[in-house]
Parts: structure tokens; C-alpha cells; sequence
């Protein structure tokens, strides 16, 4: 009897040599197909009775390579390549750039700003803050009286002062000063981050140079006022309402934006007037990534949180904080013509402002809908901080204010820069023209600016002579005493003469112990120089000229004043005059010519 042939275990259909070849072979799953009759080999002889031996190539279909395969066995497609716009190369590359620069730029700014902080002593501006400052410390410790600071201070006298004043105690007027040099290089730090969010980083790169060597930058950096602080927190309230488009859940950015807005308000009452540059922000870059409708709503929400929180903070404050904001911020009592109001703004905030035009035609030149818009809001806001105070017919603030509107158009300059070369095809050449003109436009505002803030830190007298002299005067003379522009001796001799015994040539108020009666004005003057209130009077013929001239006369025909010094001071105007009065009393029996009814 015929034995069945032997098979041959190399030759076994499921051997683990055979199932990992055909594996690799075949990687895709595959439905089983039976192979053609030439492809199968079978090994059976005439005489064998046995079955047939089924040699490879055939596979049964349980076999693992004709199973499907895992995820980790799928091949692995590379992602098609994204061809990049040609205007776009060069942001990528410039996104690289360090960190290192903006700290250039930054220490650029404050080497420009340190070289002002001891070139004068305080403006009268600097001395009311921080001599305001003092007196709300003291009354918060101790209880003492307040003048009726909210009454005609441009911003909240609770907010900026008394951390201005804690400074001046630390380390006097310059501590004051470089904590506004602190604020205002804090906001040129967010305005590279947020032009970098809007427009890439070429354009924040430009942006912060042509913001930090502006002259208006250079004087807040050096002022202990108000302005420096309420930049500081506009910019950082337009930073969040910007850092929120790139986030899920923005709720936290939107009531951090909100509540910084309501404080640079507070701190600078003028600054409502940028509050819709900030919306219009929070609105567009939403619109452009989710649609109008949620840009339309998140603007609408930012507006009314806004006037809802700002109303509720001028209800606590009470009846003098609504006369300050009415008096300081929309009461038109200038006297100058717009258009020398606008002809001044342009010289400070002019260059930058021309630079952010540019950039609304490189966007309508190249088509860029995305940046159309944002460029021009960021451009007009530039120039609302100017219109408004030309509806005001002043300049008072001019100086200061333009730069927080400067702050939104550099935005703009910088993508005007970053993007007025960016048609041509060759890379380097666009990049090198690109930062020609650049080097350019910051070289110019650079020159310019250092010599704007250099005079305008020339524009008040220097007061170290007056100061000196008035305090052994004082101490000769104790009493009560008048001055001109007050509050600069005022803080100067806060340590030994209290606020209460200062009185000012602006605005008098006087009860007569003789007819107790409650006079201001003029016939105040008189009734307190008659009855020799005043120990001291000092002039300067300037500020209040009418005033002075009538104080002068009421002194002559009293007869109970001398006039004791004589100070020469000297300013950008050119040199003036000091003067300071004594009381020297009549003898007894001898009637004033004055007579009060």
C-alpha cells in the first residue's frame, strides 16, 4: 500500500517565514482571489492517493496578511506642501527676529527719556499732582482736610497722585518721573505685541521704534503726570480686546479690557475720547475671523460694559468728581483758533500720522481686505485726540494727549513700512528697501523728537532759585501766604508749611473777622491784604497778570506791604521776574484806606 508523499516543512502554506514575506508584500487589505490555474503548483504523483501538496505562492484567506491592518500599519501619506504667498515670505522670515530688539528699542527710549528727568525741577502740572497726592495720603491716614482737588484735576485725584506721591517719598521728583518712564515703556512693549497680532512682526518692529522716539513719548517718559499711567492702561486694554480673537474663551481678556478701559478714564478723563478706537477693535478682529454678527455683539458688549462701569465709578465719586469731568473734559474755554490747534498737533504727532495714511493705500493698493479695515480705525484714532481738544480751542494738554492717539496710528505706520515695498519679486531687495525706509522715517522722528521734548522741558522757569529763597523766608515770616501758581512751593516746603496756608492767585475766597462776611474774588483779595492775612505774597506778573496787577495795587494803597526780593527766573519765553511781599504792620491807631461794608 502507497504511503501519502511526505511534506516538506519549508514547504509548509503556514509557516511564519511565508505569512511575514507576503505581509510586507502586500501592506493594503486585499479580498481573497483565487490565484490562475498556472500560478498553483501542486506536487502529486500518478500513484499518490494522498492530497495534494499546495506550494507558495497561494495564501489561505485567514491569513494575517490579508487581514486588515492597524493604524499603525497604514502607510503614511506626507501632507501635501502649502505653497506660500510671496507677499507673506517675508513676515516668516522676520517672525524670527529676537527679543533681543525690542529691548533695543526699549533701552533707546528710556536713555532718550533719563537724559530730561534732572534737567528741570517740577512743572506746575508735576507739582499740583504730587503735591495732590501728599494731601490725599494725609487724609487717608490721618484725617486731615482736602481741597477740592476733584473739582479741577483732569482725572481722579484717588488714582494716579497718590502712587505718584508714594514715589516722590521713595526717592523725590526723579522717583516720580521714572515711574512714568515705567508706564510708557510698558506701553511700547504692548504695542509691539499687538501690532504683531494684527499686522506680523516687520510691522511691530517699526511701529515701536517710530512710537518710542516720537518727542511726545520722550516728555511722558521724563513727566511725573497723569498722562504716562492712562497710556500705560489704554494700551493694555487695546492689547486684550486683540489677544482675545485668538482665544476660545475670551471671557476673561473682554472683563480684563473692559476694566482697564473704565481705569484709564478715571485716570485721564480725556481719554474717553479713544474709548471707540478700542471697540471698533474688539469688533474687527472678531468680524474677521467669525463674521460680523459676533463682531457686532462683542463691540456692543464692551460699549455697554463700559458705560455701565464708568457710570457706576461717577456715581460713587458724587457731585465734585461730575464738575471735574465737565469742567476738565467738555468745557470749550480756549480762545485758539482749530486750525492752529490741528497746525500744532501735526508738529508733534504729524510724521506718524502721514505714515499711517500710507498704510490705508497699501492696503486698498494690494488688496488687503483682512487689514483694510483695522488700519484705518487705527489711523483716525490717531487724529482724535487733535480734533477734540480743536473743538475745544486749546492746547493745554495738546502736547501730552497726542500720544495716546499716536499710539494706535504707529500701529499703522509700522504696517505702512513693513508692507509700501512689498511689491516687488525679489526678496532682499524688498526687505532692504523696506528697512531703508524705515531707518529712515525712525531717524527723522528720532531728531525731531529730542529736540520737541528738550524745549518743551524748557518751557517752565526753573524754580530752584525761587525755592531756595522762599524757604528761609517762610521761616522769617511764619503765617499764611499767597503765590502765584502755588502749588510748586507748595510741594517743594510740604514738609514744613501745611497745604491749608497756601492760597492762590486763580481763585480767593476770604471771611473778614471784622464783618464776617464770606467775599472771593477781588474783593477778597483786598479784605485779607487790609486785614494783613497774608505774611507773604509772591508774584510773577504771568500766569494771572490782570490778578497780580490788582494784588499790587491793593498793596500799594494799603500800605502795609514791602516788597522784600526780587528773583530772576528764565525760561524758553526768556528771563522774568519773581517778586515777594512782606507784611510789615502799621503802627497803632493808623486806619486802612480800604473800607468793607
Amino acid at each position: 500500500m502507497n504511503e501519502p508523499p511526505t511534506q516538506d516543512a519549508s514547504e509548509a502554506p503556514f509557516s511564519e517565514a511565508t505569512a511575514a514575506l507576503w505581509r510586507h508584500r502586500f501592506r493594503a487589505p486585499q479580498a481573497f482571489a483565487p490565484f490562475p490555474q498556472d500560478d498553483v503548483r501542486t506536487d502529486r504523483s500518478p500513484a499518490a492517493s494522498g492530497p495534494a501538496v499546495i506550494s507558495p505562492p497561494y495564501v489561505p484567506a485567514h491569513d494575517p496578511a490579508t487581514l486588515p491592518l492597524t493604524p499603525e500599519q497604514l502607510p503614511v501619506t506626507p501632507a501635501p506642501q502649502r505653497k506660500v504667498p510671496r507677499s507673506d515670505r517675508g513676515g516668516r522670515r522676520f517672525a524670527h527676529v529676537p527679543g533681543l530688539l525690542l529691548i533695543a528699542i526699549l533701552t533707546l527710549q528710556a536713555v532718550l527719556s533719563l537724559r530730561l528727568v534732572w534737567s528741570n525741577t517740577a512743572s506746575l502740572n508735576e507739582a499740583i499732582y504730587l503735591f495732590g497726592g501728599h494731601v490725599e495720603l494725609a487724609h487717608w491716614l490721618h484725617g486731615t482736610p482736602l481741597p477740592p482737588l476733584a473739582t479741577y484735576l483732569p482725572g481722579a485725584p484717588v488714582i494716579y497722585p497718590p502712587l505718584a506721591a508714594l514715589a516722590a517719598s521713595a526717592g523725590g521728583l526723579a522717583a516720580a518721573r521714572m515711574l512714568s518712564l515705567a508706564f510708557v515703556l510698558g506701553a511700547t512693549g504692548l504695542l509691539w505685541s499687538t501690532t504683531s497680532k494684527l499686522f506680523g512682526q516687520p510691522a511691530a518692529f517699526f511701529a515701536a521704534a517710530l512710537f518710542a522716539v516720537a518727542g511726545p513719548t520722550q516728555a511722558l517718559g521724563a513727566l511725573a503726570t497723569y498722562d504716562a499711567m492712562a497710556l500705560c492702561l489704554l494700551a493694555a486694554s487695546a492689547w486684550c480686546v486683540v489677544s482675545a480673537q485668538d482665544r476660545d474663551n475670551s471671557t476673561w481678556f473682554l472683563v480684563a479690557g473692559t476694566s482697564l478701559l473704565v481705569l484709564a478714564n478715571a485716570t485721564v478723563y480725556a481719554t474717553v475720547v479713544l474709548d471707540p478706537a478700542v471697540i471698533a477693535l474688539a469688533a474687527i478682529t472678531v468680524a474677521r475671523s467669525r463674521g460680523l454678527k459676533p463682531g457686532f455683539v462683542r463691540s456692543g458688549h464692551l460699549a455697554a460694559s463700559t458705560l455701565g462701569l464708568a457710570g457706576a465709578l461717577l456715581a460713587l465719586g458724587g457731585p465734585l468728581y461730575l464738575s471735574g469731568v465737565l469742567s476738565t473734559t467738555f468745557s470749550g474755554s480756549g480762545s485758539k483758533p482749530a486750525f492752529l490747534v490741528l497746525a500744532d498737533a501735526s508738529k508733534w504727532c504729524g510724521l506718524v500720522c502721514a505714515l499711517a495714511a500710507l498704510g490705508i493705500i497699501c492696503a486698498l493698493r494690494r488688496a488687503d481686505r483682512g487689514h483694510l479695515v483695522i488700519v484705518i480705525v487705527l489711523a483716525v484714532s490717531g487724529t482724535l485726540v487733535p480734533l477734540d481738544q480743536a473743538l475745544l480751542h486749546t492746547t493745554a494738554s495738546l502736547f501730552k494727549e497726542a500720544d495716546l492717539g499716536a499710539w494706535f496710528a504707529a500701529a499703522a505706520a509700522g504696517f505702512a513700512i513693513a508692507r509700501m515695498f512689498g511689491a516687488g519679486r525679489r526678496m532682499w531687495l524688498r526687505a532692504g528697501a523696506a528697512s531703508l525706509a524705515g531707518t529712515l522715517a525712525v531717524a527723522v522722528a528720532g531728531a525731531t523728537g529730542c529736540a520737541q521734548a528738550s524745549r518743551y522741558f524748557q518751557a517752565w522757569p526753573n524754580s530752584a532759585a525761587t525755592i531756595a529763597a522762599l524757604r528761609s523766608l517762610t521761616r522769617a515770616h511764619p503765617g499764611n501766604y499767597l503765590a502765584e501758581d502755588f502749588d510748586v512751593p507748595a510741594y517743594y516746603l510740604e514738609g514744613t508749611i501745611a497745604w491749608p496756608r497756601w492760597s492762590q492767585t486763580w481763585y480767593f475766597a476770604y471771611q473778614s473777622p471784622r464783618t464776617h462776611r464770606l467775599l472771593s474774588g477781588d474783593a477778597a483779595y483786598q479784605a485779607a491784604i487790609d486785614d494783613g492775612y497774608f505774611a507773604l505774597i509772591v508774584l510773577s506778573l504771568a500766569d494771572t497778570a490782570d490778578t497780580d496787577a490788582q494784588i499790587v495795587a491793593d498793596m500799594s494803597q494799603a500800605g502795609t506791604y514791602q516788597e522784600i526780593r526780587e528773583i530772576s527766573v528764565q525760561d524758553d519765553s526768556g528771563s522774568g521776574q519773581v517778586m515777594v511781599w512782606a507784611y510789615q504792620p502799621r503802627p497803632a491807631g493808623h486806619q486802612g484806606s480800604h473800607g468793607h461794608g
